[in-house]
């Protein structure tokens, strides 16, 4: 399987994994024993009381993770400013090849999320 295709696919799982644990937190039954804010869950989930608010909520956290993930792709594509100083790479191990060829890696996880998604 393509190395890049592995590296999108985890970060999609990540993404889904923390929207979904979050999304869940809103039950007013659900433990929290999991995050260092419990108050503030429990002040959301008495905000987010029907299935389209809690959908708005996990929209946008799926937008914020998303983005999220796409700056640090940026930063290891050299695209911020840290590339001034220093460059970050993703190197598959058994043949030490960068993932870094074939276009930027935040614009190939996009193109990857848009392909999965529909």
């Amino acid at each position: 399987m393509d190395e890049k295709k592995q590296l999108f696919e985890q970060l999609k799982s990540i993404k889904d994994y923390w929207v979904k644990t979050s999304l869940e937190s809103l039950d007013e039954n659900a433990d929290l024993i999991w995050s260092d804010y419990e108050e503030e869950y429990k002040k959301l989930q008495h905000l987010f009381e029907n299935d389209e608010e809690k959908e708005a909520y996990e929209r946008v956290l799926d937008e914020l993770i998303t983005g999220t993930i796409h700056s640090i792709l940026v930063m290891i594509d050299g695209g911020d400013d840290l590339a001034d100083k220093y460059t970050v790479d993703l190197v598959v191990e058994k043949n030490n090849k960068t993932l870094k060829t074939n276009g930027a890696l935040n614009e190939k996880f996009y193109d990857y999320l848009l392909d999965v998604d529909d």
